[in-house]
């Protein structure tokens, strides 16, 4: 275990400050290797600075899914599991979702907790020790998981686009790729930025539901250097007739961070919006 301490301080979720430069990311991960180009087996989300135009097939998709997990009235949800770094170390994991801004993802550690809570564009991380940082508006925007905007605001919004960008074939699996664009806003929407994020997302042609979910994010700082972040979801299960998904993968530029597995969900727990700030 010494040896791996350093390596283990940069897989904090989600963040590293490294020569008074303070990073951050979704994802959990800050390494050397980060700078380098790999492999992807998707393409990056593009904007088009467009909001509220909604193809036909893409709306179609979205209608299909929400069908097939029975989210309608979904509003929010709170879950407990365990989160797996690569490495194989395990943690204890809270996991709040509310609407399409808010989430917060908590993984204790032995020496305290690690948090990351996002309100709309305004998204900030704190670890063990206390130390806090904040992240990049689109990076915050982009939330933790992509699920909780597909369910709450996709098919209903005028500010949200999708764009049908037909199939997309990912080891044999047949997908439909469809480009969710929205505005950067803050967790109300009252205050709004200049721009738009994009968020891809990958349905099963059969079953429609939500496999895969693609988005690009930057990490602070001067390089300003944007990244793949892919997110794999799996083992639906219902609760309160709602099919969740309960297992997470979430990637960046191909590399494994870390794996989420949920064994309790409450759909529709009564959260408040301070949960989600320090």
């Amino acid at each position: 275990m010494p040896s791996n301490r350093g390596q283990m301080k940069n897989r904090i979720f989600p963040y590293a400050l490294r020569n008074a430069t303070r990073t951050a990311f979704l994802c959990g991960l800050l390494a050397s290797s980060c700078a380098f180009a790999q492999e992807r087996r998707f393409p990056l989300p593009s904007t088009t600075g467009v909001v509220g135009k909604k193809d036909a097939g893409a709306a179609a998709e979205i209608k299909a899914h929400l069908q097939a997990v029975s989210a309608a009235g979904w509003q929010s949800l709170q879950a407990t599991g365990t989160l797996t770094y690569p490495e194989g170390d395990t943690h204890a994991a809270t996991l709040y979702l509310m609407g399409a801004r808010y989430s917060r993802l908590d993984i204790e550690m032995g020496s305290g907790l690690r948090s990351l809570r996002v309100q709309g564009t305004d998204g900030r991380f704190q670890d063990e020790r206390g130390n806090q940082g904040s992240l990049p508006p689109g990076t915050s925007s982009a939330g933790i998981m992509a699920f909780p905007r597909i369910w709450s605001v996709s098919a209903t919004s005028s500010r949200i686009s999708l764009s049908d960008q037909s199939s997309y074939s990912v080891s044999g699996q047949n997908l439909h790729r469809v480009t969710m664009e929205y505005p950067l806003e803050s967790a109300t929407g009252s205050k709004s930025l200049n721009g738009t994020a994009a968020t891809d997302l990958y349905f099963d042609s059969n079953t429609h539901l939500l496999a895969h979910s693609v988005d690009a994010v930057t990490f602070s700082g001067p390089m300003r250097q944007t990244f793949n972040r892919a997110t794999a979801y799996a083992d639906y299960k219902e609760f309160s007739g709602v099919e969740v998904p309960t297992t997470f993968k979430q990637y960046l530029n191909g590399q494994l961070q870390w794996t989420l597995q949920l064994n309790q969900v409450t759909v529709n727990p009564a959260l408040t919006t301070d949960i989600f700030s320090f």
